[in-house]
């Protein structure tokens, strides 16, 4: 008991001294810690004070350059130490202001304006001090300004501010006065302030003395204007056209957002329809329904019994139905492999071999285009409008439609009447797809692999916006849909035939000949497109940017046309001359910024006179599309920033025709392929065409190749047809052969069945599912920083703001080129390898189906033949759907997760302080 006493009093003792110890260095642990985290609050609270003082400063007017002061939106500009000798010598003045632009002399607007310039711009007087200053006003003959006004009720000799707005409606009107209407005739406006006084009064236009005058440059036309654009629209300032517009919600339309806008209409419609095929599609699936087939993980502690007993039946059927008959030995035969397995027959050696040599050749002339592209553009422009049409697939359909539709009409004709003479009067309806058959398997995929590639086109029309001239005038969600649906029924019209005579089991030679016509007029199409019309998307993309600069110019400057042509002496000639000055100066501001910028591709007007003559208010209208192209020199040699661009390529300095080969090869690969496919058909039904003579080949039946065909010798026994396809699926004819590693490593992936054949719908479906991966990638790398790029400086600006000394990449796009670059080639390779795991787990399911287990799969009878077929054909849309959903979200994933790990590389105190 003594020491068990004595042992917890020397524990207690230790324990004691322990926390004597420990207490200190948590309490200086604690502080420092509460010390670190307040500082850290601290800076933050300072850094966001600072941010909101910069937002008031500038709001409240920093953004006037000294001695100019900043109210309600406008710049002023007390011009004491530079006085004018007249009105219009003040006036041409601000026009010139060296240090704003678009200034005017001063037009008041509002009581608050006028206490503004009387008290804080030239300040309140005292004793007997007095000063006038020239404004913004100016007499003018009434019935010349109420023509060009639309006025009819304006009087005789009105004064008007310089932004065209009579004096008496306005608030300063109080302030006038006009003490010598009846003694002398001055024309132009002053304000004089005395001491407790100040008043708005007329003055002559031409003095000895000089006299100081005040300049107004309005550079938040918003301000004032919010009202205008109602409770519907938000006012927004355009500086180029010194001007605002209002930016109504997608609802709404009008001058002041007043009125329902078609594109509103449109989405309210489309939502009625998509809400009533819900709802028309709800009940049909109620009057069909059944119950339900929902399976369960505890049907897998069936399947040993049903295994075996499946194993029994199967080895008994299989002995029931064995045939004994010399090719089995085939597939018992060892490993050797014989020399004729080395080579590829002649005919796939051909079909391969051309197909990549047309690709290679396409690749040369499109690279190889871009110097004639310029040196064509620069003396004509016929091709500039050509590409401006061809970007729309006019040119495409209006030559490859009508062919399609000829060769369509052919074949129902000529077939009806190959049936009309075998007694069936029936119209021959050609068959594009056929499910069930094996003919031509590959060639249908192929064909897919060219509709999907031009579908994805269309759809990134409709969300990237990539086609900027449209033939259509009317506007709208609604009627882009409807014209994307057109399009995509034309491209299915296309290739309707090429489907068709591939289908058929004995073709007829003038089909192929017309087919590989067709085809043959495609490739060569496209062609043109991607050597000539490609190089040029850029200088349309800035013609359509042109043609609506010019449309705004023109609305705002057609007024002042007619102004000037109707009252030549209203203006003097130099103020004539500074109105002048003053657009040239505006349009060389347009030229700088107007140079593009996007691509590597850069556009220059040369000739610049020839632009400011068709836009200057006094010089004589010109049409539409009458800008001389001639003048434009398409400079593709120059690189610019490529912290401009918004496409990954070109921040590695890649070259857009070389991207563009790379992007569309699959796509000229499948369609060479097909060229040459129905070109090799042609030739084989001429060959046996010619060799007609010989009775032994003209006697020969060509198999139909499909599925459940019949077999090619006679048997006795009644077997099922089902039989006769899957006999061989489940022999091995290489069991005692032992596979290499590599080919252990593709197995895991994808394991190729000799007899086990893969149906065209699930063929398609990968196809285009390769496709939409390759193309995806390549849009996301040419499109997706804009969006990336607002991402990650919304989520890196905490970090910047708390940690000043933190070296993080700044949100830049030549920054994030390599995270850029690759999230989307990790993404491409997770869903490629996703593909193949895709195919092998079809293929063991359907093995299990044809040996009547199901454990993964709901047997055939769990669904009605509605449902089923209900089922069938949503499969592809659902799954398209979800591997682009996935696609977008596993990229993105992939994209923060490296740009996260660049920063814990860099900044490993980060990481310690975060881990605490």
């Amino acid at each position: 008991m003594i020491v068990a006493n004595s042992y917890v009093k020397q524990s207690y003792d230790e324990f004691a001294m322990i926390r004597r110890i420990l207490l200190p260095i948590l309490a200086c642990f604690l502080l420092v810690n509460d010390v670190q985290t307040s500082s850290i609050t601290n800076r933050g609270q300072e850094a966001f004070q600072l941010i909101k003082e910069t937002k008031e400063k500038v709001k409240h007017g920093i953004q006037c350059i000294s001695p100019s002061k900043y109210y309600a939106g406008s710049c002023y500009t007390y011009m004491k130490a530079e006085p004018a000798s007249s009105w219009e010598r003040a006036y041409n003045n601000c026009l010139t202001l060296p240090s704003t632009r678009d200034a005017r002399l001063l037009a008041i607007e509002s009581i608050d304006e006028y206490e503004f310039i009387e008290r804080e711009l030239i300040g309140l007087k005292s004793g007997s001090d007095s000063v006038s200053v020239y404004v913004g006003l100016r007499k003018m003959n009434s019935k010349v300004h109420s023509i060009v006004m639309h006025d009819k009720c304006s009087s005789l000799d009105t004064w008007f501010w310089s932004n065209d707005i009579p004096l008496k409606e306005t608030p300063v009107y109080r302030f006038w006065v006009d003490n010598n209407r009846d003694i002398l005739a001055y024309d132009c406006g002053i304000l004089w302030l005395a001491r407790n006084t100040s008043v708005i009064t007329p003055a002559p236009c031409v003095e000895q003395a000089l006299r100081p005058y005040v300049c107004k440059q309005v550079i938040d036309r918003c301000y004032n204007n919010t009202s205008s654009c109602g409770k519907y629209g938000k006012c927004i300032n355009l500086p180029w056209t010194n001007s605002y517009k209002c930016q109504c919600r997608f609802l709404y339309t009008g001058d002041q957002c007043e009125k329902w806008s078609s594109q509103g209409v449109q989405i309210i419609i489309g939502i009625v329809i998509v809400f009533v095929a819900f709802i028309v599609s709800y009940v049909i699936n109620t009057d069909r329904s059944e119950e339900s087939w929902f399976f369960r993980k505890t049907l897998r502690q069936q399947c040993p019994a049903s295994a075996q007993n499946s194993m029994r039946s199967s080895s008994k059927f299989d002995d029931k139905h064995r045939w004994s008959t010399s090719n089995d030995s085939t597939y018992r035969s060892s490993c050797s492999l014989t020399v004729r397995k080395l080579f590829i027959r002649p005919k796939k050696l051909l079909l391969i071999l051309f197909p990549l040599t047309l690709t290679i050749i396409i690749v040369v002339i499109i690279i190889n285009a871009k110097d004639y592209v310029q040196e064509t553009l620069i003396h004509s422009t016929e091709l500039f409008q050509f590409c401006i049409l061809y970007d729309n697939n006019y040119y495409h359909n209006l030559l490859t439609l009508p062919l399609a539709s000829v060769i369509i009409l052919f074949i129902i004709v000529n077939q009806t009447r190959k049936q009309s003479t075998k007694g069936k009067w029936s119209v021959y309806v050609p068959l594009p797809f056929n499910p069930f058959s094996k003919l031509n398997r590959f060639d249908t995929v192929v064909l897919c692999g060219i509709v999907s590639h031009e579908i994805l086109e269309i759809i990134e029309e409709v969300f990237l916006k990539t086609a900027q001239m449209k033939l259509l005038t009317i506007n709208g969600p609604l009627f882009d849909l409807v014209r994307q649906f057109g399009l995509i029924i034309i491209v299915g019209l296309r290739y309707y035939p090429v489907y068709s005579v591939i289908e058929m089991t004995n073709g007829n030679t003038l089909y192929y000949a017309l087919c590989a016509l067709h085809m043959w007029l495609d490739l060569g199409l496209r062609i043109f497109e991607q050597a000539f019309c490609m190089n040029m998307s850029p200088l349309i993309r800035t013609w359509q940017k042109f043609e609506q600069f010019k449309s705004e110019l023109t609305a705002k400057y057609e007024q002042n046309l007619l102004m000037s042509s109707t009252t030549p002496s209203m203006y003097l000639p130099e103020y004539e001359d500074a109105r002048s000055g003053g657009f040239r100066r505006r349009m060389q501001r347009f030229r700088e910024r107007f140079s593009f910028h996007g691509t590597k591709t850069s556009t220059s007007i040369t000739t610049t006179t020839t632009v400011v003559a068709a836009f200057h208010p006094l010089s004589t209208p010109m049409p539409p599309h009458s800008l001389n192209w001639s003048s434009i020199n398409l400079n593709l040699s120059t690189s610019l920033h490529s912290n401009d661009s918004l496409s990954t390529f070109e921040q590695f300095g890649l070259d857009s025709s070389i991207v563009g080969v790379i992007k569309y090869a699959p796509y000229y690969l499948c369609l060479t392929y097909i060229c040459c496919r129905l070109t090799y058909l042609l030739i084989e039904n001429l060959y046996e065409f010619v060799s007609c003579c010989n009775n032994e080949t003209n006697s020969r039946k060509k198999s139909s190749k499909h599925i459940y065909h019949e077999p090619t010798f006679s048997s006795e026994e009644n077997q099922a047809v089902e039989f006769r396809y899957v006999r061989h699926l489940f022999q091995t004819p290489y069991k005692h052969c032992q596979p290499s590693w590599i080919k252990s490593l593709l197995h895991k992936f994808y394991c190729p069945k000799k007899h086990f054949q893969y149906s065209k719908q699930i063929l398609n479906l990968y196809m285009i599912a390769f496709m939409l991966i390759y193309y995806l990638t390549f849009n996301i790398l040419e499109n997706g920083f804009n969006l990336i790029e607002k991402i990650y400086s919304f989520t890196l600006m905490p970090l910047y703001i708390l940690y000043d000394e933190l070296d993080l990449p700044e949100p830049k796009l030549s920054n994030l080129k390599y995270e850029m670059l690759f999230a989307c080639c990790l993404t491409s390779l997770i869903y490629f390898g996703q593909l193949c795991l895709g195919m092998k787990h079809y293929q063991r399911h359907m093995l299990h189906a044809y040996q009547g287990i199901f454990v993964d799969i709901p047997s055939r009878s769990a669904f009605k033949n509605m449902r089923l077929m209900s089922k069938n054909i949503h499969y592809p849309g659902y799954c398209i759907a979800y591997l682009t959903f996935g696609y977008v979200i596993i990229g993105n994933l992939l994209f923060f997760t490296l740009v996260i790990l660049r920063v814990m590389c860099k900044h490993l105190f980060l990481v310690e302080e975060i881990a605490k």
